[in-house]
């Protein structure tokens, strides 16, 4: 984050802190249960999220030629991987023959093999090798490589889309300068983790983008710590919030030549549809919500990643604690409260309400309307 732009939210929460205020909406809103209980409206939001571009790491992770990651987006297996002309491709992670994975988690290739019946890929897609080839005569083997997805490199980012119509070419329009500032083309995968939440991926997401429930749900975690005189932005269908640790008040009296580089908090973006980053001092993490199989599942992929290559155990064991944290506070706390919001839309609460305090899940809420509205989840 430039140093101007840290000063500039510096200001804006002391002046909250001031006042005891936050950053709020104009009214509230109100959803229906359908939205987070209902079959139609869940296939209706699985069409539309297999129809607009998702980002799914750092552009750090396959900064390299042959450097190559693995992702599970919706439950497609994506290869992503710098091929030795510099040129970042992704494919669906698929033998061209029998379907099996070609690549799994990261590292670095000269190609790829199906450890099934040993077909190989060059990391342009093509394929190279098939033993007993002239067994597969007449079935056009040269037109045969990884099925490609398109993808972008967006502000340190990768952005892929799940099928070759997506227009992946504009997902960060108006905040990829500003995610460019955070070096994450630089970033190294250190550690991911998965979770299964029994509730509808819309609640998953939500629970990052308000602090009305620090003192309730995070009493021994983030409460002592952080406060909810918080401030966000809007960049389309894109957010930021950022919540200022307790501490920044000391501050207040001190010439701001002398303030820190970065925010004294925790700054947090969503990217539309449900990639979440976390950015506080010392951490970059990354988690992203893909529905699951009914409206009340909800699979999460939570990273975290290093400003360089880990190379020694203490980088690890640091790291390690750091997605422990993060995997306490969230699925510790932030995702049981999720579950327990599904139990009871589902038993029957006709709607829920988000005050004017919880100004982002009006902006998230609508997003997701309009996309419907737009067509993405038409059948």
């Amino acid at each position: 984050m430039p140093r101007q732009e840290a000063l500039e939210l510096t200001r804006w929460v002391l002046k909250h802190f001031e006042n005891d205020t936050l950053d709020i909406a104009d009214d509230v809103w109100r959803e229906p249960r359908d939205t987070y209980v209902d079959h139609a409206r869940f296939e209706a939001d699985l069409r539309m999220l297999r129809s607009v571009p998702h980002v799914i790491g750092w552009t750090g992770e396959v900064a390299s030629p042959g450097s190559y990651t693995t992702k599970d987006v919706m439950g497609v297996p994506v290869l992503v991987v710098r091929g030795k002309d510099g040129v970042l491709r992704a494919f669906i992670n698929g033998c061209a023959h029998r379907g099996a994975q070609v690549a799994d988690d990261c590292g670095t290739a000269r190609m790829f093999n199906c450890p099934y019946h040993g077909w190989s890929y060059g990391l342009d897609g093509r394929l190279m090798g098939t033993p007993g080839r002239k067994m597969f005569a007449g079935a056009d083997l040269e037109q045969r490589g990884l099925i490609p997805l398109p993808i972008s490199e967006q502000g340190g980012l990768i952005v892929v889309g799940l099928s070759a119509e997506v227009d992946v070419s504009t997902a960060l329009d108006g905040i990829a300068d500003q995610l460019s500032e955070y070096g994450f083309d630089h970033n190294h995968h250190a550690e991911t983790r998965r979770f299964d939440i029994a509730c509808n991926w819309k609640l998953a997401v939500d629970v990052n983008f308000e602090g009305y429930h620090f003192p309730y749900v995070h009493a021994d975690t983030l409460d002592p710590l952080a406060s909810n005189n918080s401030v966000y932005d809007i960049y389309g269908r894109n957010i930021r919030w950022a919540f200022p640790f307790r501490d920044i008040v000391q501050y207040r009296d001190v010439p701001e030549v002398d303030w820190p580089n970065q925010f004294f908090g925790t700054v947090v973006y969503g990217l539309f549809p449900s990639c979440v980053l976390i950015e506080a001092p010392g951490t970059s993490q990354m988690l992203r919500a893909y529905p699951g199989k009914s409206p009340g599942e909800t699979v999460i992929h939570l990273s975290i990643a290093a400003p360089k290559e880990i190379t020694t155990d203490e980088e690890r064991a640091w790291y390690k604690m750091g997605i422990d944290g993060a995997a306490q506070v969230l699925d510790g706390q932030d995702f049981p409260m999720a579950a327990a919001c599904q139990r009871g839309l589902e038993a029957g609460v006709d709607h829920v309400v988000f005050g004017r305090n919880e100004a982002l899940l009006h902006h998230l809420a609508s997003v997701r309307n309009q996309a419907l509205a737009a067509g993405y989840g038409a059948k």
